[in-house]
């Protein structure tokens, strides 16, 4: 008898939720701002440095002093 194979790309039909938009304080909004442009640039960074790192062939400084 033979098998069917599955097909490979099939997923099931999820709803994805779409929750009523949060509001947040003027003084709190102004404060996630400047911590999510602190978190952007802080990953920028170290992105950079990363592929400096790699593109010498070396190792990034967080790797080599663990």
């Amino acid at each position: 008898m033979k098998r069917r194979a599955k097909q490979p790309g099939l997923q099931p039909k999820l709803r994805l939720l779409d929750p009523p938009p949060t509001v947040v304080p003027g003084g709190k909004q102004e404060e996630l701002t400047q911590a999510l442009m602190e978190l952007l640039i802080n990953a920028a960074q170290k992105t950079t440095e990363h592929a400096k790192a790699e593109s010498w062939g070396g190792r990034s400084e967080s790797e080599t002093h663990a």
